[in-house]
């Protein structure tokens, strides 16, 4: 008898041992569609979060472009108006010149005369004086 109770035990060994198995891999198995299942769930994260973050990458590029934009504009009217003020700033001082330039001209042109003046009466003092000492040498 104790052949068979040895059989009998042998085979509910195996039988243990096959209900074991099968029960590890059913763990298995329901491990692997676990761990599937959070994997995909993380790689859906991760997408969206990527997605999220290109979206606002972009419209953060967006805005600054649209300010550099803005400022480029604004820039370029100060930089007319500034033109427009140094223009008419430049003629100012053209006409300015000008006016020194000719003020000058008649300045220059009265010194002339009246040295001319003050030479033509010299040079006729000197003739009078002369003829007077000619006159007296002549005498």
């Amino acid at each position: 008898m104790d052949g068979i109770k040895q059989q009998i035990q042998a085979r509910q060994m195996e039988a243990l041992e096959s209900k074991h198995q099968f029960e590890l891999k059913k763990l298995r198995r329901e491990m692997r569609s676990e761990i599937d299942v959070a994997e995909k769930h993380k790689e859906d994260t991760v997408t969206k979060i990527n997605k999220d973050y290109n979206k606002e990458i972009a419209s953060e590029k967006m805005q600054l472009e649209n300010k550099l934009h803005d400022l480029r504009k604004k820039n370029s009217e100060i930089l007319k108006d500034e033109q427009k003020r140094f223009d008419k700033m430049l003629e100012e001082m053209k006409g300015n010149h000008k006016a020194k330039v000719v003020e000058l001209k008649v300045a220059q042109d009265k010194e002339i005369e009246k040295r001319e003046v003050e030479h033509e009466d010299y040079m006729e003092q000197t003739r009078l004086k002369f003829e007077e000492e000619k006159n007296k040498l002549d005498s």
